[in-house]
């Protein structure tokens, strides 16, 4: 087996991999012709021996993401798929260590991916770390809620820099949360795309933005960005302008705890509904204690990891907590120092993130704790998390 990057003019092949696994049915002599496109990801494939017969391939899609306040790197995992006469032969897995475990070991402080089957990426690491709530809204019970005229169209460039600021301002409240430096979250012709962002002003000022779908008698709003309750209530007001034409509101990505419903669901019409998202590991672990934000109990705190793929990130964590004031600790390794906790990556990866529920913590599964003084509902608090990014 032979584990490279994926070349341009090999497009062909993965457009044949895509069929046989997705079900697409591309013109083959035509991608024969054209080159793959490196513009926001790459391919790493797994290839025979003769380093031509692709047998499975991932791609990487880099991202920035947002972690208790810090922007780490991020690879988004993409595309994952294997022949199936090459099955059950670690394709998949030799490949995840070239990504993570290989030449370029350092090049990742995060990962992230969409899964087919919670249970196999459990296998490299990879936990479920966020719900969705989503939250349909009938607009005639919106009347609590005055309309106005504030939101402005995206359709100019010129407005990129307000979006960007908005959401970066918002999403760095979250975990998960990609950072973003770029248009190419947002569709600057929306008459061709029939995806629509609406920036909403308040005294000349971008204080709110909704990107919005028609799906047939409803307004699907996959990002809603606010920076307070009173912008909240503005971006509602904006949307009610819609009625008449579409009769409910569905908030496709909202984080679980969202306020949304406290603000819009005055008569109790509303429905609401709940999926899991992204599956995501620290792929850093040294690097991702250093930066999680202990509170004082876990001072001179000893973590010892088990079960990762990336052997190098099984064993002790030597965590001294040092600064009052910034809230960091010095993390180092020793190998034989003795383990007030031993947890797997899966239940790290939910702590370190922030998933759990402060009562539910005592409940993860693989976590052993060797001292009384260790309670991890002292060290390890939850946080926010939501992401909107499809990859």
């Amino acid at each position: 087996m032979i584990i490279r990057p994926m070349r341009k003019n090999e497009k062909h092949k993965r457009d044949m991999l895509f069929s046989v696994c997705f079900g697409s049915r591309p013109d083959i002599s035509q991608s024969e012709k054209e080159e793959l496109d490196f513009t926001y990801e790459y391919y790493i494939g797994a290839f025979t021996d003769d380093n031509e017969t692709l047998m499975a391939q991932v791609a990487v899609v880099p991202y920035k993401s947002y972690y208790h306040g810090n922007i780490l790197t991020a690879a988004g995992i993409a595309g994952v798929s294997t022949l199936p006469e090459y099955r059950r032969n670690g394709c998949i897995r030799e490949i995840f260590k070239h990504i993570f475990d290989g030449e370029n070991r350092n090049e990742w402080d995060t990962s992230f991916l969409y899964p087919f089957s919670y249970r196999y990426y459990r296998k490299f690491g990879f936990e479920r770390l966020l719900q969705h709530k989503t939250v349909c809204v009938p607009l005639s019970s919106l009347s609590h809620i005055p309309r106005n005229d504030k939101g402005v169209l995206y359709t100019c460039e010129d407005r990129l820099g307000q979006l960007l600021e908005l959401y970066n301002s918002f999403a760095s409240s979250y975990n998960v949360c990609f950072h973003r430096e770029n248009g190419r979250y947002y569709s600057s012709t929306p008459f061709k795309t029939g995806l629509y962002t609406y920036i909403w002003y308040e005294d000349n000022k971008p204080r709110a933005y909704a990107t919005i779908k028609p799906e047939g008698n409803k307004l699907n709003i996959s990002e809603l960005v606010y920076v307070d309750k009173a912008s909240l209530l503005g971006i509602i007001g904006f949307l009610r302008m819609y009625e008449g034409q579409y009769t409910e509101l569905y908030f496709s990505s909202l984080d679980k705890n969202n306020p949304l419903d406290l603000v819009t669901d005055s008569d109790r019409s509303s429905s609401f509904g709940m999926y899991d998202g992204v599956m995501g590991r620290p792929v850093n672990i040294e690097k991702c204690l250093m930066l999680y934000p202990f509170s004082k109990d876990a001072d001179e705190l000893v973590i010892e990891v088990t079960g990762d793929f990336i052997e190098a990130n099984n064993g002790c964590y030597y965590i001294e907590y040092k600064d009052e004031k910034s809230k960091r600790v010095v993390v180092t390794r020793r190998e034989k120092a003795k383990p007030d906790i031993t947890l797997s990556v899966n239940s790290l990866s939910r702590l370190m993130f922030g998933d759990c529920a402060q009562e539910s913590l005592a409940y993860l599964p693989d976590v052993t704790l060797h001292s009384q003084k260790c309670r991890l509902d002292s060290i390890f608090t939850p946080r926010a998390i939501n992401l909107f990014e499809r990859f």
